[in-house]
C-alpha cells in the first residue's frame, strides 16, 4: 500500500496548528475574564449612593432615634461596598454590622438600622456623619452629615405669683419662670400682645422674665385667659395658658368741665384730637421698642400742688362728652416747676391742640409718662433725663380751665394710674423670685 507523504505531512501540520491555538485561546479567555472583573476595581471613579432616612436636619429629638442608612454601589459587582460608618460628633466612627446588604451589590436593598440614644448625649446641638466606601482601588466614598438638637428635658413655664390679679386702671407685674433659656417670651391677654423682658438673676433657680400689663379703666371684671409663648434656642415654641383675675375699681363720678366757646370749638374738632393722639401714641410706642428698663425704683410726684381731678374720675364736658379722666391733674400757679417722674428719654416735645405744650418720656419696656398743659418746656427730643430733673413749667395751654399739670402714664398702650408707681416699685421683686 502506497502512502502519500504529502497528505501525511499536511495532517501533521494541521494537528500541530490546533495544539498552538488551544493555549492561546485559554490565555485570551483568562485575560478577558480578568479584565471584566478587575478593570472596575482599577478604573472605578463613581462613589456609592448614600441616603439617610428618618432623620431631619436641624430637628429636635429626645429619647432614641431610629435612623435608616441606605447605601449601594451602582457601578459593578466586582467592587461593591467595603464599609459604611456612622460617627456622632467627634467620637470614633462606628462600622455598621457587615451584612449581605453591604456586600457586592448594585441594587437597592433593605436599609440598615442605626439607633442614636440621645439620653447618652448632652443637651444641645450634635452632628452625625455617615460615610460609605466602596472596594475599588480609589476607595470612592460618599458622605452625608446632619445636625440635630437633643432636648430630653421637659420645658416648664410658670408664673410668679401663681395667682395673677389686677384691677381696673392699674398695672400688674407678672413674672414668667422657665426651666430653660428663651430667645423670646410673649404673652397675650385682653386681645393684646405683650413682650416679656429677661431679668438678670441667678439662673440656677430658673430663667425669669417680667411682663407689665396695663389694665384699662373699662376692662371687664372677672377671669381672663393669658397665653404665654416661649421660643427656645432652637426656635421651638412652647405655649401655656394661665388665668388672670381683674377686680373692679369704683372710680369717682361727677365734675363738670366748662370750656370757653373757643376752646370748646377746638375740642369738638375731631381732626385736631386725632392729630394730637397720633403724635402722642407714636411717642408712647417708642417705649414698646425699648427692651431695657430706663427707670429706677419708685416714681416721684412731678409737681407741688393739690390733686383736682384723680385718675379714672368719670366727668362731663360742656361739649357733651362723658368719659373717664385718664390722668392726674395737679393744680398750682403758672410757672410751678415740673419734674420728670423717673429716668428716661424724651420722645415728644410739641404744642398740641388739646393738651397744649406737652412732653412725653420713654422709660423703657412699654412704660411712658406725659406732662401736659405746660407754659414752658426745658428739654428736647432725644435727650436723656434723670429722675427729679426739671423738664418744664406748669401752665394753662391747650383745652383747660386753669393752670395745672395733667400727668399721664401709659403701660404697653394702656393708660393707667401713675400714683400706683409712686407707691410701688415695679422693678423685679427678689422675695417673689426667691433670690
Amino acid at each position: 500500500m502506497l502512502v502519500d507523504v504529502n497528505v501525511i505531512a499536511q495532517e501533521m501540520k494541521k494537528k500541530k496548528s490546533q495544539r498552538k491555538f488551544t493555549p492561546v485561546f485559554f490565555i485570551f479567555a483568562i485575560l478577558g475574564w480578568g479584565g471584566y472583573w478587575f478593570s472596575p476595581y482599577l478604573l472605578d471613579s463613581i462613589p456609592p449612593i448614600l441616603k439617610v432616612g428618618k432623620l431631619i436636619d436641624q430637628e429636635i429629638y429626645s429619647g432614641k432615634i431610629d435612623v435608616e442608612i441606605m447605601s449601594t454601589d451602582p457601578t459593578h459587582r466586582s467592587t461593591g461596598l467595603k464599609s459604611v460608618t456612622a460617627q456622632i460628633d467627634q467620637d470614633i466612627p462606628i462600622k455598621l454590622e457587615k451584612r449581605k446588604r453591604f456586600s457586592r451589590f448594585y441594587t437597592n436593598r433593605p436599609p440598615a438600622p442605626f439607633v442614636i440614644d440621645t439620653t447618652n448625649l448632652d443637651e444641645g446641638f450634635h452632628s452625625i456623619t455617615v460615610v460609605a466606601t466602596d472596594k475599588s482601588r480609589n476607595r470612592n466614598h460618599s458622605q452625608v452629615q446632619y445636625t440635630f438638637f437633643v432636648d430630653n428635658q421637659q420645658t416648664r413655664i410658670e408664673t410668679l405669683p401663681d395667682l395673677i390679679s389686677a384691677k381696673q386702671g392699674q398695672t400688674s407685674a407678672i413674672f414668667i419662670k422657665t426651666s430653660e433659656p428663651a430667645t423670646k417670651v410673649k404673652a397675650r391677654i385682653f386681645d393684646k400682645d405683650y413682650s416679656c423682658y429677661p431679668i438678670k438673676v441667678d439662673s440656677s433657680q430658673g430663667y425669669f422674665y417680667r411682663l407689665l400689663i396695663g389694665v384699662g379703666v373699662q376692662e371687664s371684671v372677672g377671669i381672663h385667659p393669658m397665653m404665654v409663648s416661649m421660643t427656645d434656642q432652637v426656635e421651638r415654641v412652647i405655649e401655656k395658658t394661665f388665668f388672670a383675675r381683674v377686680g373692679r375699681i369704683e372710680f369717682a363720678h361727677g365734675g363738670y368741665v366748662k370750656l370757653s366757646p373757643e376752646k370748646k370749638k377746638v375740642m369738638m374738632d375731631k381732626s385736631k384730637s386725632h392729630e394730637d393722639n397720633a403724635k402722642r401714641w407714636e411717642a408712647y410706642n417708642q417705649a414698646n421698642k425699648t427692651a431695657g428698663q430706663l427707670w429706677r425704683g419708685h416714681f416721684i410726684r412731678p409737681a407741688l400742688g393739690g390733686v383736682t381731678s384723680p385718675f379714672g374720675k368719670y366727668r362731663e364736658y360742656n361739649t357733651g362728652v362723658k368719659r373717664h379722666h385718664l390722668g392726674i391733674d395737679i393744680a398750682n400757679q403758672v410757672g410751678t416747676a415740673i419734674y420728670v417722674g423717673n429716668s428716661g428719654i424724651v420722645t415728644l416735645v410739641d404744642n398740641l391742640h388739646i393738651y397744649g405744650k406737652t412732653v412725653v418720656i420713654n422709660h423703657g419696656q412699654g412704660v411712658s409718662t406725659s406732662y401736659n398743659h405746660l407754659s414752658e418746656v426745658k428739654v428736647e427730643i432725644g435727650r436723656q433725663v434723670e429722675k427729679g430733673q426739671e423738664i418744664g413749667l406748669m401752665g394753662a395751654t391747650g383745652q383747660v380751665t386753669g393752670s395745672h399739670l395733667h400727668w399721664g402714664m401709659v403701660v404697653n398702650g394702656t393708660a393707667i394710674n401713675a400714683e400706683q408707681w409712686i407707691d410701688q416699685d415695679f422693678s423685679y421683686d427678689e422675695e417673689i423670685l426667691g433670690q
